[in-house]
C-alpha cells in the first residue's frame, strides 16, 4: 500500500494525535552527562516516594510479625532520603513475562483481595498502577493483540499503518514498532491511545504524587551496517558491558556507563534535533515523538529473534549461519513487516527496528560496534551506584533452556557485566548447570545475602524469582496474543503459589522472610539489630555459595509442577484449553479464579517499591 493512499486522509498531519509537535523551545531541552548522576528532578521525585514509603512501610511492617523488633523505633530513624528502596524487574519474554509481571504485582499488592518486560510495566504504568481486578474491569485479554476484534489481520495492521502516516507525513521515519506498538493498545485506557510516555510523569498521576513507582524500561541498540547479523537479520553479540543500553522512564532517555553513550535528554523532548547538547534551532523542538505506543512497539518487536526461532526452531542466541526461507507470506509477523515496507518504501531488514533520532550528536565520542544482548532481565538500570537499591526483586520469564523454562543465563550474564563494568553485584553461580541442580530455577532464592551484611555494603540484596511450574504449566510460548478468563486465571494462580511460597504453607515465616530482604540494609545502615527470624531465613532462603557442574538430565529439564508434582503435562494440558475458549463472554468476570488464601495480606512490598524496570524481548533500537 503505497503512502499515498493513506495520505489523502489526513488532513494536517501537525494535528494528527499521533504525529510529534513542533513548539518552542526551554531551557530543560539539554542533555546532561550521565556522571553527574541522578538528575535534580529525578532526585526530588525518588524523595517523594520515599516520605511515601515510610507511611506504607509502617504498615507491612506490623503485618509481618517480626516478633521483637520495634517497629516504631525503626521507623522514627526513616525520611525520605533513607528509607529502604526497593526495585523491582520484569524480564523480556513475551506474554509469559507480561502476565508474569501482573502475578506477581497482584500476590504483592496490598491493596488485592485475597487469590490466586513489557506489558507489565506499561500496563500499570498507563493504568495508575491499579489492582489487578481493576485492570480485569477494564482489559480483555481475551482479544487476540495481533488481529483485533474482527480477526482480520490485514485490516487491523493496515488501521495501524494509516495512523502511523501521520508521522511519516510530516518527515519522521516510520518503522514496525509504530505499527506494532498500537496493537498494544488494548491494554491502554482509551483516553492514553495516543499520550506520551512522558505524560506519566503528567499532574494528579500516581507517579507525579510519589505513591506510584517510577516506570524504567530498557532498550539496546542496533547499528545498520555495524551490528553482526545472521544473514540480512542483526542482533547484538556477546553480553558486555561496552554494550549501549538504553533507559526510557517518564523523565529521561539515555545510557549510563558503558556503551557509546553515557548522557540523557529528557523524554518529553526526544524528536528534537539536538547538536552538541542544545537544540539545533531555538524556536523548533519536539514533542510528543515519545508516544506510549511506539515505547511499547520498541519494547516488544523481537520480530529478529521471532524470525529465527519461528522458522528454523533453533534456540534464540545459536551462533551459526542460516538461510531465511522465502514461502513466509502467511507469517502473521512477515505480513506485519511486508505492510509497512510497502506503505513507507523501505527494506524489509531496516524496518523491523524502532528508530529514534540521535539527541547525542557531537556530545559523546563514537565507540566501536555494539554487542549482543543476553540481559533480558533488565537489572542494569537497578544496579547503577547512583540509584543506591537496597532490595532486587527479579522476575525471570525467559526461555533459555528446553521447554520454555528458564536456566539463570540471563542473571548470570548480569553477573559478568557487572563485574567487568566495576558495578556492585551479588555473588551468582557461575554456570546454568549450578543453577539448575540446586534448585535455584525453581524455587525463590536470595543472592547477596552475606555480601549486604556490613552497613555500609554497595551490594544490593536479590530475590530471583523464576517462571517455574507451581501449578500449572505456564512455559507457553512468548507470542501467544490471548488468554480466556481461564487461562488468565491459571496464570496467576501458579504465579501466586510462587511469590507466596505455596501459599506460605512451605514455609509459614516466608512473609516475614520478604520483610526481612525489604529492611536488611537499611536497619543495619542504622545500626540496629535484625529482627531474630531474619537469620533462619537467609540461612533457608540464601544461596549458600555452593557450585554443582553435573550435566543436567534430561528429568530435571522436563520440570513438574511443584505442588502438584504427578500432574503430567497432557492432562493439564486438558484443563488449559477446557473453559473460555474462543472470546471470552465478559471481561475479567470469570468466575472459577484460582485458589484464594491470605498469604498475600503479609506480601505487600509493592507499598515500598521505588523502581520498576522492564527489559526489551531482545529487540533494538537504531540511532540516527
Amino acid at each position: 500500500m503505497p503512502l499515498g493512499t493513506f495520505a489523502q486522509d489526513i488532513q494536517d498531519a501537525s494535528q494528527d494525535p499521533y504525529a510529534p509537535q513542533q513548539v518552542s523551545c526551554t531551557d530543560e531541552v539539554r542533555v546532561r552527562d550521565a556522571s553527574s548522576g541522578l538528575s535534580p528532578l529525578v532526585k526530588d521525585r525518588r524523595e517523594l516516594r520515599l516520605e511515601q514509603v515510610v507511611g506504607s512501610l509502617g504498615t507491612y511492617l506490623e503485618r509481618t510479625n517480626l516478633s521483637g523488633f520495634d517497629v516504631p523505633d525503626y521507623l522514627s530513624k526513616l525520611s525520605g532520603k533513607n528509607a529502604p528502596v526497593v526495585g523491582f524487574a520484569v524480564s523480556g519474554g513475551g506474554s509469559q513475562s507480561g502476565l508474569g509481571g501482573l502475578g506477581l504485582w497482584q500476590a504483592f499488592d496490598g491493596r488485592h483481595p485475597p487469590g490466586g518486560g513489557f506489558m507489565t510495566v506499561s500496563t500499570l504504568a498507563s493504568n495508575d498502577y491499579p489492582t489487578i481486578e481493576e485492570l480485569r474491569n477494564n482489559i480483555n485479554f481475551s482479544t487476540n493483540y495481533n488481529t483485533g476484534m474482527t480477526g482480520n489481520s490485514t485490516q487491523y495492521i493496515t488501521k495501524f499503518v494509516e495512523i502511523a502516516g501521520a508521522k511519516a507525513e510530516l518527515g519522521y521515519p516510520v518503522f514496525v514498532a509504530d505499527v506494532f506498538g498500537q496493537f498494544f493498545g488494548q491494554y491502554l485506557p482509551e483516553s492514553w491511545r495516543f499520550k506520551s510516555f512522558s505524560d506519566v510523569a503528567g499532574p494528579d498521576t500516581s507517579f507525579s504524587r510519589g505513591t506510584g513507582p517510577m516506570p524504567i524500561l530498557l532498550l539496546s541498540e542496533i547499528i545498520n551496517g555495524t551490528s553482526p547479523s545472521i544473514e540480512w537479520i542483526q542482533f547484538p553479540g556477546p553480553a558486555s558491558f561496552n554494550l549501549t543500553s538504553y533507559e526510557v522512564t517518564p523523565l529521561e532517555f539515555g545510557s549510563w556507563a558503558g556503551g557509546r553513550v553515557q548522557a540523557f535528554l529528557p523524554t518529553k523532548w526526544l524528536g528534537t534535533a539536538m547538536n552538541g547538547g542544545e537544540p539545533q534551532a531555538s524556536n523548533s523542538c519536539v514533542v510528543g515523538f515519545d508516544k506510549f505506543t511506539l515505547i511499547q512497539g520498541s519494547t516488544a518487536n523481537a520480530f529478529n529473534f521471532w524470525f529465527v526461532d519461528g522458522w528454523y526452531d533453533i534456540p534464540l542466541f545459536a551462533k551459526r549461519d542460516i538461510v531465511v526461507p522465502e514461502d513466509q507470506e502467511e507469517n502473521q509477523q512477515v505480513e506485519l513487516v511486508n505492510i509497512t515496507v510497502s506503505a513507507f518504501d523501505m527494506l524489509f531488514s531496516d524496518a523491523m527496528w524502532a528508530t529514534y533520532p540521535n539527541p547525542f550528536e557531537s556530545f559523546t565520542e563514537e565507540l566501536t560496534g555494539v554487542e549482543e544482548l543476553l540481559l533480558a532481565i533488565p537489572l542494569r538500570p537497578l544496579i547503577v551506584p547512583e540509584r543506591s537499591v537496597d532490595f532486587i526483586i527479579a522476575l525471570d520469564a525467559t526461555s533459555d533452556a528446553e521447554y520454555n523454562w528458564v536456566n539463570g543465563t540471563n542473571l548470570i550474564n548480569t553477573a559478568r557485566t557487572a563485574a567487568e563494568g566495576n558495578i556492585p553485584f551479588p555473588q551468582i553461580p557461575s554456570t546454568a548447570a549450578t543453577m539448575v541442580n540446586l534448585n535455584l530455577i525453581r524455587f525463590p532464592t536470595f543472592f547477596g545475602c552475606n555480601q549486604t551484611s556490613e552497613p555500609n555494603s554497595d551490594v544490593p540484596l536479590l530475590l530471583y524469582m523464576p517462571m517455574a511450574p507451581w501449578t500449572q504449566y505456564t512455559n507457553y510460548t512468548y507470542k501467544t496474543s490471548s488468554f480466556t478468563d481461564h487461562q488468565f486465571d491459571l496464570v496467576m494462580d501458579n504465579i501466586f503459589q510462587m511469590a507466596t511460597f505455596g501459599e506460605s504453607g512451605l514455609d509459614p515465616d516466608w512473609p516475614a522472610c520478604l520483610a526481612c530482604a525489604v529492611i536488611k540494609k537499611s536497619v543495619l545502615r542504622e545500626e540496629m539489630e535484625l529482627p531474630s527470624v531474619c537469620g533462619g531465613c537467609f540461612e533457608r532462603h540464601c544461596w549458600d555459595g555452593k557450585e554443582d557442574d553435573v550435566e543436567v538430565t534430561e528429568e530435571e529439564r522436563d520440570a513438574k509442577p511443584i505442588l502438584v508434582p504427578d500432574l503430567s503435562f497432557e492432562k493439564w494440558n486438558q484443563t488449559w484449553y477446557s473453559k473460555d475458549m474462543g472470546t471470552s463472554s465478559g471481561v475479567g468476570n470469570s468466575t472459577d479464579g484460582p485458589v484464594t488464601g491470605t498469604a498475600n495480606k503479609a506480601l505487600n512490598p509493592w507499598g515500598v517499591t521505588i523502581w520498576i524496570t522492564v527489559s526489551s524481548d531482545m529487540e533494538f533500537i537504531g540511532v540516527m
